[in-house]
């Protein structure tokens, strides 16, 4: 009923030459976010740029961003909380049942040429949905570029059937509002160095605030202010004077130096700072030694020796 009445007012709002801020000030907000990706299969992972895998990536944002915007009073859902498959009609018919008024998917980008970087923003070309993804879009770039990432802007995309992305399509047709945020370019040097400074944290609380100062510019009460990025804790190893393991069985000597096996049997020795350094690149998941033990040992040997390098 909401949304009916609010698409109504809008229509009203936009004839008589008003804003759609006007619509929305009377009501209270339910926001529905998008982890992009999940599951297997061919776009299950998404984009993969060690030490980045966009699904879990995606996934970890949404939360962090959920947290802040709940904080701030807002209604928020998300439509996936676990790593499962979820179809893009999925995503919008489960927005719309829990009757929000934005669904804001979350993605990470990547270019064959791996030339491409910066901040972009996904709307429909189509009436509402436009304007709210205008709005919506320029309030997130404005926090993505506070962080050092290039503004690509706020863009919209046709296809044979109306709007080409899917997510965008799916949410218009139920009456939803839908914009896609690809954070950055997680195969690209420039935003990658972005990225490893500032943290997955960082980029939640962008989203966060973006939408929480969309939502006050149309004169909507969201109950409180963000918060505070939250810091990203890893498991570390130290020196212990006595043998011991990581949490996944790995040996660690008296000097805390840590001995990797991969699955094939080759194994590589990591220095305690090295293999701490390993974990915080997979910070933004729920396990980082987790994702980390599924690398060949080589594939390790080259991230710490490129960190070493100055190259990561």
């Amino acid at each position: 009923m909401k949304n009916k009445l609010l698409k109504k007012i809008a229509v009203i709002a936009l004839t008589a030459g008003l804003t759609i801020g006007t619509c929305l000030n009377a009501f209270a907000v339910t926001v529905c976010l998008d982890p992009g990706h999940g599951g297997v299969g061919s776009s299950g992972p998404g984009a993969i740029y060690p030490p980045y895998i966009e699904k879990y990536l995606t996934l970890d944002v949404a939360s962090r961003v959920k947290s802040e915007l709940e904080a701030a009073g807002i209604t928020t859902y998300m439509t996936r909380s676990a790593d499962v498959p979820l179809g893009l009609a999925e995503r919008a018919a489960y927005a719309k049942s829990v009757n929000a008024d934005l669904l804001v998917s979350i993605h990470f980008n990547a270019s064959g040429p791996h030339d491409k970087f910066g901040t972009e923003v996904w709307t429909s070309a189509f009436g509402n949905g436009l304007i709210t993804g205008i709005g919506l879009g320029n309030y997130l770039l404005q926090q993505f570029t506070a962080l050092g990432f290039t503004n690509k802007g706020v863009k919209t995309k046709l296809g044979e059937n109306g709007d080409y992305y899917g997510v965008i399509r799916y949410g218009t047709a139920v009456g939803i509002p839908t914009v896609i945020v690809e954070q950055c370019f997680i195969d690209n040097p420039i935003d990658r160095t972005i990225m490893a400074s500032k943290g997955a944290a960082a980029l939640a609380h962008a989203d966060a605030q973006g939408i929480i100062n969309y939502l006050k510019s149309l004169g909507v009460a969201t109950g409180g202010a963000a918060a505070a990025p939250a810091a990203i804790e890893t498991e570390k190893v130290t020196p212990t004077g006595a043998a011991s393991t990581t949490h996944y069985g790995f040996p660690i000597d008296p000097a805390g130096n840590v001995t990797y096996s991969d699955g094939s049997g080759a194994q590589a020795v990591f220095s305690a700072a090295d293999w701490n350094w390993l974990l915080s690149q997979w910070s933004y998941t729920p396990d980082p030694e987790a994702m980390l033990k599924t690398l060949p040992a080589a594939d390790l040997q080259k991230l710490v020796t490129e960190h070493a390098e100055g190259k990561r």
